[in-house]
């Protein structure tokens, strides 16, 4: 079975939802991710996203321009 993950673009964290509580999520490092599923990487696909603190930062500088 082939698990889609959000990626974030920037950075390249992984959205890990097995943390996720009361709708906030955790954006992991990927060793860290297939070390808590225990699952191969050969079954993780990908979906581009930004990660909180990406799209934070994205939304700066596009509001100021730097």
């Amino acid at each position: 079975m082939v698990r889609l993950v959000p990626m974030c673009e920037l950075c390249r964290r992984v959205r890990d939802d097995g943390f996720s509580t009361r709708g906030t999520t955790r954006w992991v490092d990927f060793p860290s991710y297939l070390a808590r599923h225990v699952v191969p990487s050969s079954e993780v696909r990908f979906s581009l996203d930004y990660c909180s603190e990406c799209r934070l930062s994205y939304d700066i500088l596009k509001t100021y321009g730097m």
